[in-house]
This record gives structure tokens, sequence and C-alpha cells, in this order.
């Protein structure tokens, strides 16, 4: 019997360790040394690639500080548009969230203020 994989959710596993990774502060190499794996591994995970074993599971979710609904996305503790950013986005909104409520409002108007081009 041949094993059939399902692209979207490995996909959407990946997206979740990607971005639980890059909230965290975390590189890819930091998190495949804390599992004993290679970033490429983690790399593939998050690509979608390659399908996380489900020994890994429990590491893996210790180690990005979630639970194993939050990697299937069962739980509603991770925004579904969060989850479409790309690392940039999520740097920049991981150093923004640590911002003081007074600069978090500078910027709110700053970013406001700049006309949103039509593409």
């Amino acid at each position: 019997m041949t094993r059939r994989r399902d692209g979207v959710v490995d996909k959407k596993i990946g997206s979740v360790i990607r971005t639980q990774r890059v909230k965290l502060g975390m590189t890819q190499s930091e998190l495949a040394t804390a599992l004993g794996l290679t970033f490429q591994q983690i790399q593939k995970y998050e690509k979608g690639s390659n399908a996380v074993a489900s020994t890994r599971i429990p590491d893996l979710c210790r180690k990005l500080e979630i639970t194993p609904n939050d990697l299937f996305g069962v739980s509603d503790s991770m925004d579904g548009e969060v989850l479409r950013l790309g690392p940039w986005a999520m740097k920049t909104a991981r150093k923004l969230h640590e911002l003081s409520p007074a600069m978090r409002q500078s910027v709110e108007t700053l970013l406001d203020a700049i006309p949103l081009s039509k593409r």
C-alpha cells in the first residue's frame, strides 16, 4: 500500500513552524540544533516539502512553545492572517510588538500617513 502525503497539510504545518520560530526570534539552525536535526530539515518542514514525523511533534511543540493543536491549526491562538506573512514582515511585527505603547502609536501615525500604492 502506498502512503499518501497531503502537501496542503504539510505546508500549513510548515507555515505554523516558521511563524512561531520567527516570533520567538529563533533561527532555523537554532531550532534544528535543539531538535537534533539539520537546518536543511527545518527548511524542508517549513516549506512543506517534508512532513513532520509524529514522533517529533512533542519535542517540536515544546521548543516552539505551542501545543499540537496550535501546530495543526485547531486552536484560535494563531490568526490565519499572520500565517501568510513573510519572514521580513514577521521580524518587523516582532520588533514593533516590543516597542513602548507611545512609540507604537508614533509608528502607526507614520504608517497611516504613507499613501498605499495600487498595484
